[in-house]
């Protein structure tokens, strides 16, 4: 499921008229921002072991609106540019009351580009997939292909078994290792404790025997880090080519005058804090809270830039009130 939200539709935030046009097209406002955070840079290095070591994949988990997707979007970017040879697919795993092995199939080429993706049943369509991802191999002088599965969780055991049939198909008759990628919510955990019950050793060690944990923001020092990034063109440059970053763009008088995003940062922890403060406790913030918290924070105040301007701990309350980040603790998950 796509993590891109319109403007329009972010809870609770300011109409689209309140923003002037030439703002409401900011990556910032329409949530369509990608970042390096320490989970993405944790996650990259243990993609780019996967594909050196040719392993045949592993598994990531983490809760809702830790930033899945978008991780998805930049770790191929990332990746490209360490193995630009290597071909790279993301598919979106989806449910239904019933398996289909064709539908299956289908959904399988699709998330490749294929242009034939709803013809044929399902032999002809697993033929289609098995020469369409050996033919892409071969035209890049490549032996490696990296299929990232999002929403994992909605898979299970024929899915998986398929999955591996694909890849042995890939490897025995062609020489291509098909790498799968899992990203989910934590029900892949349970997914994963089923199969050994159930003696599915082999998907296993194919696609789960390495899981690991895709973290959100876990410290002040990693949040400061993140909100550092609006601040610097290198990574956050809008529009293109004007070496303008996102602060100074969507703030550009505070920006002027020596004001910087990461100076927020220990306001906005503190006010994440407080919200936690009945659950428990802070140990992790989704991505996307962080992101939305930010979000509002800037419409907020961009009728109100001027030199000097400061956020203020009621500025980020309001923020983090509005993002949803308290009604999600317990429900969701726990911070």
């Amino acid at each position: 499921m796509k993590e891109l939200v319109e403007l329009v539709t972010v809870q609770n935030a300011v109409p689209p008229e309140a923003v002037p046009d030439d703002l409401a097209s900011h990556p910032v406002l329409r949530s369509q921002i990608r970042l390096p955070t320490p989970a993405i840079r944790t996650a990259f290095d243990i993609l780019a072991n996967t594909a050196l070591q040719r392993a045949p994949g592993c598994c990531f988990h983490a809760f809702p609106r830790f930033g899945k997707t978008s991780a998805i979007e930049v770790l191929i970017e990332q990746l490209a540019q360490s193995f630009p040879e290597m071909p790279m697919y993301s598919i979106n795993a989806v449910w239904h009351p019933r398996f289909s092995e064709t539908i299956y199939m289908g959904e399988l080429l699709s998330g490749c580009s294929h242009v034939m993706i709803a013809t044929g049943k399902f032999e002809v369509r697993r033929t289609r997939l098995i020469n369409y991802l050996w033919t892409q191999a071969k035209a890049r002088s490549t032996d490696r292909i990296v299929m990232f599965i999002d929403e994992a969780q909605n898979w299970h055991e024929a899915e998986l078994t398929m999955l591996r049939d694909v890849t042995n198909e890939l490897a025995k008759h062609h020489g291509v290792q098909l790498i799968a990628v899992l990203f989910g919510a934590p029900e892949l955990t349970t997914l994963r404790s089923t199969l050994i019950q159930s003696g599915r050793i082999d998907l296993i060690g194919r696609f789960m025997i390495q899981q690991y944990e895709f973290h959100g923001i876990t410290r002040l020092d990693e949040l400061v880090t993140i909100m550092g990034y609006y601040d610097n063109a290198d990574i956050s440059e809008y529009p293109a080519g004007s070496r303008r970053c996102y602060s100074e763009y969507l703030l550009p008088l505070a920006y002027g005058s020596g004001w910087r995003l990461q100076q927020e940062g220990p306001r906005l922890w503190d006010q994440f804090r407080k919200s936690a403060q009945g659950s428990g406790g802070l140990d992790d913030v989704g991505m996307l809270w962080v992101t939305d918290s930010i979000r509002q924070f800037f419409l907020d105040q961009i009728e109100f830039d001027h030199p000097g301007l400061t956020g203020t701990s009621n500025d980020w309350a309001s923020a983090v009130l509005r993002s949803g980040f308290k009604d999600s603790l317990g429900v969701t998950y726990s911070a």
